[in-house]
């Protein structure tokens, strides 16, 4: 199973990004803060699950907007729950998106198809 997280580095003061990360994340102001200084992800989510990547696509853009950096990371599993994530730039995000929109598309399809016999 892959995930996604991303990091976040505020461009002047944090307390604007407060609000978004916590109605995405449900965390309190102050480990928003922490969590921001130690540079620790944020907002992990399956990589397979469209709904929650576009969520995470929604908090992104408005992160951006905001004024924030933003750096998204993929991983893939390496053994029993270890997952090494390297970074991916927005591009490859929103690349990942339509493509699990595309094979979203092509099951139901193929499911149409399948009950239509």
């Amino acid at each position: 199973m892959s995930k996604l997280a991303i990091k976040i580095s505020p461009q002047g003061p944090t307390n604007k990004l407060v609000v978004p990360l916590r109605k995405y994340t449900g965390l309190g102001i102050t480990e928003i803060k922490d969590k921001m200084e130690k540079k620790d992800f944020f907002a992990e989510t399956d990589a397979n699950d469209i709904d929650n990547m576009e969520i995470l696509k929604e908090l992104v853009d408005r992160l951006l907007n905001l004024g924030a950096v933003v750096k998204i990371y993929d991983s893939d599993e390496y053994g029993e729950g270890v997952f090494n994530y390297q970074e991916i730039s927005y591009e490859e995000f929103i690349n990942n998106i339509d493509r699990l929109k595309e094979i979203m598309e092509e099951l139901q399809d193929y499911d149409d198809a399948m009950s239509e016999e």
